[in-house]
């Protein structure tokens, strides 16, 4: 589990130091909390090509 949580960490921090361009669109395009979510959605994606397990949060995966 730290291992995912120190890959993720890595990946936050090259996003931090380096955000992606589309970020500061959205942002003035559609306000702070959809760049926000933008934001969290590549992170994901760029950790699950990095090889890391991250659970889909899709509905089908929920029980009920």
């Amino acid at each position: 589990m730290a291992d995912k949580d120190s890959t993720l960490s890595a990946i936050g921090s090259e996003m931090k130091a380096n955000p992606p361009a589309i970020l500061n669109a959205t942002r003035r395009k559609f306000g702070v909390a959809r760049a926000e979510k933008q934001r969290k959605a590549i992170l994901l994606s760029k950790g699950r090509a990095a090889g890391v397990k991250i659970p889909s949060a899709s509905p089908q995966s929920f029980s009920k």
